[in-house]
């Protein structure tokens, strides 16, 4: 949602499988404001449950996110990029404190629960050393590559 909304209510992970929790964070906005994307995808339900509008995205890395309450403008199998909308804001959320809120959530497999917040953090980078060496092939890889990861040994020359 644009302008960049205040959270309500935060994501709090159950103790437990089904334990109380709060399974993703609460955003404040206006009813009829956009509801977009936070990265792409394919758009997998978009529709009414319980009497409200929810729309879940399965995201290429096997996340999933939801974003209720939406009168969804996407239907089923429509590839979605971050930003795109998924449809408007509707009033009606239990316990909102705005005039409208957005309960968006992110799981992994079905019960794995995870803060969307961190979907819109800039990933962590992990610098290593460079010695100015190329790496070594691993012979144990097809066509020379790497096994996983930075290489273990290097031998001297040139910086690619």
């Amino acid at each position: 949602m644009l302008p960049v909304p205040a959270v309500t209510g935060p994501f709090r992970k159950p103790t437990f499988r089904f334990g109380r929790g709060h399974r993703g964070a609460d955003l404040a906005g206006a009813p009829g404001q956009a509801v977009l994307a936070a990265r792409e995808g394919v758009v997998v339900f978009a529709g009414p449950v319980a009497g409200r509008g929810v729309v879940s995205v399965d995201h290429p890395d096997g996340l999933r996110s939801t974003y209720e309450p939406v009168a969804p403008s996407v239907t089923a199998g429509e590839a979605v990029a971050a930003g795109d909308p998924l449809g408007v804001l509707q009033p009606g959320h239990a316990g909102c404190p705005a005039a409208a809120c957005l309960h968006w959530g992110v799981r992994r497999d079905r019960l794995d629960h995870l803060d969307p917040l961190v979907l819109l953090r800039p990933p962590r980078m992990r610098l290593l050393p460079w010695d100015h060496t190329e790496p070594v092939a691993d012979p144990a890889v097809p066509h020379g590559g790497q096994a996983g990861g930075p290489p273990t040994a290097r031998v001297g020359g040139a910086p690619p």
